[in-house]
């Protein structure tokens, strides 16, 4: 003997063959219709869980993207500027201190022309480091004509040259303009780093 009687069924209930005749054709297909709307509704639900899914899997993909993009611009203008930085160092350091040392007398020239303008009758000395003296005087043709006096002065740089006329003094000092120039170079690349720090 079977011990199904003993426990409840929590099966579906079967429907009754009484029931299912006294069901007429539009019963049958409103059923149909109602299964067919649940069937599509359920379509349509995944659909769109699917598509916001996979819009927020590409607009983390983009995020991720432009972060790495980001990431790889500043690296490279890290890259692109140590490489100028080092490249504008030389120049200062290394280039700017010999174009200065070449080009005194073409300065103390120049220099000379604007005073003799201002002051066409007086004596004009241009006293410069012994070391200088040829460098000058190759740039005002061997002989300084007159009003012009060439004197060395001991106290002087190499690149360093002084004007009188009368009361009035110039001063040339090339090395203290390349210091200038590259302390000027240091402190663009200097703030630049901190900006980039900053972000």
């Amino acid at each position: 003997m079977s011990a199904a009687h003993l426990f409840q069924d929590f099966g579906e209930p079967k429907p009754k063959q009484a029931a299912l005749q006294h069901l007429g054709a539009e019963e049958i297909e409103d059923q149909k219709l109602e299964a067919f709307e649940k069937g599509y509704q359920a379509g349509w639900d995944d659909a769109v869980a699917a598509q916001t899914e996979t819009r927020s899997f590409v607009s983390s993909g983009l995020a991720a993207s432009l972060q790495n993009a980001s990431f790889e611009y500043h690296e490279l203008r890290a890259t692109l500027n140590a490489s100028v930085e080092a490249i504008l160092r030389n120049v200062t350091d290394i280039i700017l201190p010999q174009i200065a040392k070449a080009s005194l007398g073409a300065h103390v020239r120049d220099t000379v022309q604007s005073m003799v303008r201002d002051s066409l009758d007086s004596a004009i000395e241009i006293v410069v480091a012994p070391e200088s003296e040829s460098s000058v005087r190759a740039a005002l043709n061997d002989d300084p004509p007159k009003p012009f006096i060439l004197v060395t002065d001991e106290l002087l740089a190499p690149t360093q040259v002084t004007l009188r006329v009368e009361r009035t003094e110039a001063e040339l000092h090339l090395d203290r303009t390349v210091a200038d120039i590259s302390a000027a170079v240091a402190s663009f690349f200097e703030n630049h780093t901190d900006e980039v720090k900053d972000g």
